[in-house]
Parts: structure tokens; C-alpha cells; sequence
């Protein structure tokens, strides 16, 4: 049961005040696949699918479906590696953006197609 089901039987305490996360799984993947066209047409690396943040509240309400085969490697959809914190936004950068922002180029994996993605 969830937390907001919860409130509403009758236990105020416990009902959630989160309004569900500020991106959605189908918004991701288009903008992972406008990406991946981008490279496909440039070639250029920098176009290529980099990293998915969200911030802290996001990541809470967000049922995507992940995996994390090490620690090293970390979360990641698709092959796209995903970081969480409070002080970060929620978004899908660019190969190109995530190096600005400090990232390093060995975290970067190829995007996988949904399928290949299933955990």
C-alpha cells in the first residue's frame, strides 16, 4: 500500500505530499533517441547520450526501470549512467555537457535499445 493510500484511509500522518517526478520514462527515452539521431547525423562523440541526473525528489518518485551490475559502473538505463544528489538537476545531458560538467569520458557506455535493456 502506498504512503498516499494510506493517508487517505484514514492516517493524515502518513500521506505523501510528492507530486511524482518532474520527468517521465517516455520523455527520457525521446530524448535518448534525439541524441542518438544527432550522432548518427554528425558523428561527433559530444552528441551521444552522456548521463541522466535527477535531482534527490525526483529519483524518489521515479519507476524506471534500472540496473547496477557493479559499483564501479553504477546505476544506469539503457547504458546510460545515472546520478542522484540533491544538488543536481533533473535532466538528460549530452556526452558533450556531462565532460563540462566534470564527468569522466570512461563512465560514458553505448545506448541501448529498450529491449537489450531489461534487466
Amino acid at each position: 500500500m502506498s504512503l498516499a493510500r494510506a493517508g487517505s484511509l484514514g492516517a493524515p500522518w502518513l500521506e505523501s505530499s510528492y507530486p511524482g517526478p518532474m520527468i517521465t520514462q517516455a520523455e527520457i527515452d525521446a530524448l535518448l533517441a534525439a541524441m542518438q539521431a544527432e550522432f548518427d547525423k554528425t558523428g561527433d562523440d559530444g552528441d551521444r547520450p552522456g548521463l541522466i541526473s535527477f535531482q534527490r525528489d525526483d529519483w524518489v518518485g521515479m519507476a524506471l526501470p534500472t540496473c547496477c551490475t557493479s559499483p564501479a559502473r553504477g546505476i544506469r538505463y539503457r547504458g546510460i549512467q545515472i546520478k542522484v544528489s540533491k544538488e543536481r538537476e533533473t535532466r538528460v545531458w549530452t556526452r558533450a555537457e556531462a565532460l563540462a560538467l566534470g564527468e569522466i569520458a570512461e563512465s560514458f557506455e553505448d545506448l541501448k535499445s529498450i529491449a537489450d535493456a531489461k534487466v
